[in-house]
């Protein structure tokens, strides 16, 4: 299909209104040195990459700053001065239009650290972008490691009868000959992130046992979960296994096929709930990818009465109107307006203040990471000692 763009300017106006100023803001990622992979965490000799887009013609003033938290995302008790050497609040100068697209956009790009700042201590952060106003338009959390030890994370199948066919077991070891756990005064803190989620973590404020000088925090359950549907656009017009039809009115559409909840566990390659944007047409993604109308649609056998939602690094895992789904016709469905790539996706069932995935198996492929932090009694703030990653591919049955 072949499109015509003589008529693209005209086009602009009406794409544009059909947004809330709330809604602009889209693909927010960090990415690695080489703006190759998403990741949360970084280590000192890393750059971090932060790209977003403005769905927009016209460039703004958007300013950006980070922030320490403790190992519970609460803000730490550590000035600015303490964490960052030079200053934030800084103006992002790097910024591009989008090039030869239905829907144009700005792309924004900034990068930690730079000549106005570098990161002094380990821990949890936050980079905050915000208006001209002083109004956040969004907030993005990584872990930032210095001089850290490794552990250990050894994945099995659960042993207990009821939930051995739905649930993971993890054990993680950590060398920690210099931790001082016999004085109560230091505090110490585990936490467990599932694959890239940041906002659903597990916290333990003591290890189960200790040998010798490590120390072992055992028999941690998790649902095994399903493994992420996906899909790929990058050949914006090209239909595939998992996109049933294409359209350009106004704007792109791409209508995937009816996802539907597994009963037996089948392997399907994923990458951890993260998004590549591709365009396998174009030089630059980031500047000359489009954005289409993607719509989803799962098929359930039997009636669900809870709210679903769709989740992935793409919108944060974020479980609201945004990412809920309707049900219409025999189907639970939701539209997002995406950029065109690769994307993991899946749905989630909220009951109250519990989320259940929509069915669990015990072999599902999961990523995991243990990051053990320590506040000693003569500083205020907590620091990365140790981590430790490990992926339930090399499971143990």
């Amino acid at each position: 299909m072949s499109i015509n763009k003589s008529y693209f300017f005209l086009l602009i106006v009406i794409i544009n209104s059909s947004f809330s100023q709330e809604n602009l803001i889209k693909s927010i990622q960090l990415l690695d040195s080489n703006f190759e992979n998403e990741k949360f965490i970084f280590n000192e000799s890393e750059k971090i990459n932060v790209v977003f887009d403005e769905l927009t013609n016209r460039s703004k003033n958007y300013y950006y700053e980070i922030d320490h938290y403790d190992f519970d995302w609460n803000l730490s008790e550590l000035r600015k001065s303490e964490f960052i050497d030079g200053f934030d609040d800084i103006r992002i100068t790097n910024y591009f239009k989008s090039y030869n697209t239905i829907q144009p956009y700005i792309n924004y790009q900034f990068q930690i650290p730079n000549r106005n700042f570098k990161i002094k201590k380990s821990g949890n952060y936050m980079v905050k972008v915000k208006d001209n106003e002083g109004k956040y338009v969004f907030k993005k959390k990584f872990v930032f490691l210095k001089q850290t030890s490794l552990g250990s994370i050894e994945i099995s199948k659960s042993r207990k009868i009821n939930f051995q066919d739905l649930k993971q077991k993890l054990k993680v070891t950590i060398n920690c000959n210099n931790c001082n756990f016999s004085n109560n005064s230091f505090v110490y803190k585990l936490i467990i992130y599932k694959n890239y989620d940041l906002h659903n973590y597990k916290v333990f404020s003591s290890p189960t046992y200790k040998l010798s000088q490590n120390i072992i925090y055992d028999n941690i359950i998790y649902d095994g979960g399903t493994e992420f549907f996906n899909f790929d656009n990058s050949n914006i017009l090209n239909t595939s296994i998992e996109i049933k039809n294409v359209d350009l009115n106004k704007k792109y559409k791409t209508e995937l096929r009816n996802d539907l909840i597994p009963s037996i566990y089948t392997y399907e390659p994923d990458i951890n709930g993260k998004f590549i944007i591709n365009n396998n047409n174009n030089k630059n993604p980031q500047t000359e990818s489009e954005y289409s109308n993607v719509i989803f649609s799962l098929k359930t056998e039997k009636p669900i009465i809870n709210n679903i939602y769709i989740v992935g690094n793409f919108n944060d895992y974020k479980k609201n109107e945004s990412s809920q789904l309707t049900y219409k016709n025999g189907l639970f469905q939701i539209t997002l307006y995406l950029k065109q790539g690769f994307y993991n996706y899946k749905y989630i069932m909220k009951d109250k203040n519990k989320n259940f995935e929509l069915a669990s198996f015990w072999q599902t492929e999961n990523e995991y990471t243990a990051l053990l932090y320590e506040k000693k009694p003569d500083e205020n703030y907590f620091k990365i000692k140790a981590i430790a990653i490990n992926n339930s591919s090399n499971i143990v049955n």
